[in-house]
């Protein structure tokens, strides 16, 4: 519920009641010393968008006098009637409440930028010790969701300064994110913190966020979805910002972790994926808040967008939605390749096991490096978890799955294939069931020129 103060000339009390009289609103005036009055009304929060747009169309223009507050108790004669004509509509913000409370979330620089190296660096911290407690903490504090969501609502509602602040804060802060990351993993490399042979990605919460996938845009997107929704509702907004650290954080500590190791394919991939991520979580939010009614004004207004840009803004405008352009391309381009190349991994590794000599094997999980455009660097990882039931050697699967791989892709490609056993253990004595029980085992080996680690 909310409660609208609005001071207006005597002469325009008539269209001003009128409106709210045509809701059913209950509303009262205070008549002043210097021919204005003030008019109070409670107003369902459903309708605060529909009346403050008639009020703006009868010339009632954002200069006048008006406050909107927040009502905790209305007892008027009218006023349930008046809630329950809006009840089946969602309840959306006014677009002068939502650049309010947009402006509201926003954390002062200063406190943005260390907000961010903290929680990367606790994130870093959770990555290399494999403790997901650590990256979840990560993410509780990291500010990301003021400036995610600022952007797009700077767009929609013609606040262009907003839309540039907004795009700098994130650059910048994702940014200093992977340098505080980068030096984070030099330091406790260079002091002995984590064991000098270190592989990163082979510690499990790292082998997640290898490169972008279909999968993981989604979870994007949706975190954007829910964002906007979120702040443009009365819903609960207190697990937003962790859905959207979630899909930023770990991967700028990813990307400054790469660089510390010295890891160009892993830290291509980490940096695509942070960039699919930030872009996908702006362009849910965008498609969101258009969907729920958010109209630009210099559409409504039957406007141009370059009408709506003030001059003083045309150039940091035009020069960042150019930049957004260009990045959006190359990131949608490596990240496409990426795909293609881990559908055609994933086809030939099912296709080669499929073979009546790897009847024996199931496969439990493939992981790849980046494999879009990098220039050679280095060959793309693929590593291939797959089970069996006895401790039958297959020492020619990784260099038959690694050539048909590369015949696939034209790439240069190192295979790995990890084994994992099972047996069924029979329990007739103690409960006359059988089980399957996997064994687990501490102890890896290398079988020499093969590339596949067995697990015994």
């Amino acid at each position: 519920m909310r409660e609208l103060h609005i001071r207006i000339p005597d002469e325009r009390l008539d269209d001003v009641t009128s409106i709210l009289e045509d809701y059913g609103g209950d509303f009262t005036t205070i008549t002043g010393n210097e021919g204005d009055t003030l008019v109070l009304c409670p107003i369902p929060t459903a309708a605060v968008s529909l009346i403050l747009d008639e009020l703006r169309e009868a010339g009632i223009d954002d200069e006048s006098y008006r406050v909107l507050t927040k009502a905790e108790i209305v007892e008027t004669p009218n006023f349930d009637g008046f809630r329950k004509r809006h009840s089946t509509n969602v309840r959306k913000l006014a677009k002068a409440e939502l650049h309010e409370k947009i402006r509201e979330i926003q954390w002062p620089y200063q406190l943005y930028y260390l907000g961010t190296i903290l929680s990367v660096i606790a994130a870093a911290a959770g990555l290399l010790l494999d403790q997901p407690a650590l990256i979840i903490g990560s993410m509780i504090i990291a500010p990301q969701v003021s400036s995610a969501l600022a952007a797009p609502t700077g767009i929609l509602l013609g606040d262009w300064k907003l839309f540039v602040d907004s795009v700098k804060e994130q650059a910048l802060g994702l940014g200093a994110a992977i340098i505080g990351a980068a030096f984070f993993g030099l330091l406790v490399r260079w002091t002995g913190f984590v064991p000098p042979g270190l592989v990163l990605t082979e510690i499990e919460l790292v082998s997640v966020r290898l490169a972008p996938t279909f999968l993981s845009t989604i979870g994007a997107v949706i975190a954007g979805v829910v964002g906007a929704f979120g702040y443009t509702t009365e819903q609960s907004t207190t697990l937003i910002g962790v859905m959207i650290a979630a899909a930023l954080i770990p991967a700028a500590a990813g990307t400054g972790l790469a660089m510390a190791w010295m890891a160009p394919l892993f830290g291509l991939g980490a940096l695509l994926l942070l960039l699919v991520n930030i872009l996908a979580i702006n362009l849910g939010a965008l498609l969101t808040l258009l969907l729920m009614g958010y109209q630009p004004d210099w559409r409504v207004a039957d406007h141009s967008l370059r009408e709506s840009v003030p001059s003083e803004h045309q150039v940091a405008v035009y020069g960042m939605l150019f930049l957004l352009l260009i990045v959006t391309l190359g990131t949608g381009y490596l990240t496409a390749t990426n795909i293609v190349f881990t559908q055609a991994v994933n086809q030939e590794v099912d296709r080669t096991l499929d073979q009546p000599a790897y009847t024996n094997l199931s496969l439990s999980n493939v992981q790849t490096t980046y494999g879009g455009p990098s220039g050679g660097v280095e060959p793309t990882n693929v590593t291939v978890q797959v089970s069996r039931t006895s401790n039958q050697g297959y020492a020619d699967l990784a260099e038959r799955l690694e050539r048909e791989i590369e015949r696939r892709t034209n790439q240069d490609v190192k295979v790995t294939v990890e084994f994992t056993e099972s047996r069924t253990a029979d329990s007739t004595a103690s409960t006359a069931t059988r089980r399957d029980v996997p064994l687990a085992y501490s102890t890896h080996r290398t079988e020499p020129d093969t590339g596949v680690r067995v697990v015994d």
